[in-house]
């Protein structure tokens, strides 16, 4: 008998607490919507089925979402959501943004990222369906548009470029909010990838530091190791009549430092931004590092790293005196739009030295190495263009006493050199060495 009224005791008394918790809940409104995404019916559909719930003033809440304590779970949902992302404050962004955030809500939607499966576990109509998926594919592949010649985004890369002196900055650079620093040597690091966005009309090419090198020469890359540091620099493109497409103004430079401890609350990595040449750092406060974590959410399981290392390291070409992997530096990179192909334009020290200030030819003993690869989709990002298959390497070699440069090709799987007319050499030979540097201040 005492022993059933203890348990009466406890029940009375948790059931007590449980009907006194309903009482104490936060407060959920829904504000007014000054702004939605102008949207065919159907693409709106998928978003107010799997984001509305938490990415909108529109909330619409279940009845077991509003009892306590499952309502402070919700909540703290909504908040965030809201915070990253309100589809009823689109009025809020610039053209350029909400284009954005709708290719960032597909490939977070394609990697099962988001809605979050807690969600779509008690909330099934909010699962997506492959249907779905295509749904927004089909309308943001209209968004993709072609790069065409503009001479006014030509005029601005030349003067940017003209302005443009690499040994010459006097003002320290700002850190970004959350106290990481400027890292300028990373143009002098070692190339791991590239990529043509054509959501957003940039390229971009990505360098990782001496530790990351490694890690890619090692296959030790998921998770990557501390020390490991990547900068991504991002250029408008620029387009002539050729088809050609090459970096126009210096966009920003974005960094990712892997440090597991220190950098635990962000996923083990350190964040940071700066744009434009004059090097403005990003983020009003050190909050805006959340942007990146859940914009690199849907790679959670390739340690929230996107980029996949090229096919062109030491491991994959061979390393002859000619080659000489190790002074690869990055001069600029490039996008033969009717070949399908994409490249980066690379050289030893005496090469880029001389690339960087614009010298009018380059000094004896520069070496320069254009690697070329047919161009593919990425598979982690819609829109986004990356190298495939190596389909060549070619380098010129400049001697002294103003002898013809050296030209030579490799080409094929196993990169053997081909055998060229001198006619082919000297109009590939033009074709390198008119290259601009890419600005990287």
């Amino acid at each position: 008998m005492k022993r059933n009224k203890t348990w009466k005791v406890v029940l009375l008394i948790t059931a007590g607490c449980f009907i006194a918790l309903q009482f104490i809940r936060p407060r959920i409104t829904n504000p007014p919507v000054t702004g939605e995404p102008d949207v065919p019916p159907e693409v709106s559909s998928v978003l107010r089925k799997a984001c509305y719930d938490c990415h909108s003033n529109e909330t619409h809440l279940a009845w077991f979402d509003q009892v306590s304590p499952a309502i402070w779970l919700v909540a703290g949902h909504i908040t965030e959501g809201r915070q990253v992302l309100n589809f009823s404050n689109w009025d809020s962004l610039s053209k350029d943004q909400q284009k954005g955030k709708l290719f960032e809500s597909l490939n977070q939607m394609t990697f099962n990222a988001m809605p979050l499966s807690q969600y779509t576990a008690l909330h099934p109509g909010a699962r997506l369906t492959t249907e779905d998926i295509t749904v927004l594919k089909n309308y943001l592949a209209t968004q993709l548009l072609p790069v065409k010649p503009d001479s006014s985004k030509t005029a601005a890369a030349n003067r940017q470029y003209d302005a443009w002196k690499p040994d010459a900055r006097v003002v320290p650079v700002q850190p970004v909010p959350n106290g990481i620093g400027y890292m300028p040597d990373y143009k002098n690091w070692e190339a791991i990838s590239s990529t043509q966005r054509l959501d957003n009309g940039t390229m971009r090419v990505i360098t990782g530091n001496d530790i990351a090198v490694k890690a890619i020469r090692e296959h030790t890359t998921n998770p990557w190791p501390d020390g490991t540091v990547f900068a991504k620099i991002a250029w408008d493109e620029l387009a002539d009549t050729a088809g050609n497409i090459a970096p126009g103004e210096f966009k920003q430079v974005e960094f990712m430092i892997k440090d597991s401890h220190k950098y635990a609350a962000t996923k083990g990595w350190g964040w940071a931004r700066w744009k434009g040449t004059d090097l403005k750092p990003y983020g009003k406060n050190a909050m805006f590092t959340m942007e990146c974590v859940n914009c690199h959410q849907p790679m959670r399981n390739n340690d929230f790293v996107f980029t996949t290392p090229t096919q062109h390291t030491a491991a994959s070409l061979p390393d002859t005196p000619f080659l000489k992997l190790s002074e690869w530096k990055v001069i600029a990179s490039g996008v033969q739009k009717d070949l399908q192909t994409m490249s980066t334009l690379y050289g030893n020290e005496r090469a880029v030295a001389s690339a960087r200030k614009g010298a009018a030819s380059y000094p004896a003993d520069a070496l320069l190495t254009l690697v070329t690869w047919k161009q593919q989709a990425d598979d982690h990002w819609f829109g986004a263009m990356i190298p495939g298959r190596v389909a060549s390497v070619e380098q010129v070699q400049f001697q002294p006493g103003n002898a013809a440069p050296l030209y030579k090709k490799y080409t094929g799987n196993n990169l053997v050199a081909d055998k060229n007319s001198e006619e082919e050499a000297q109009r590939r030979i033009a074709y390198i060495t008119r290259q601009r540097a890419s600005v990287m201040p």
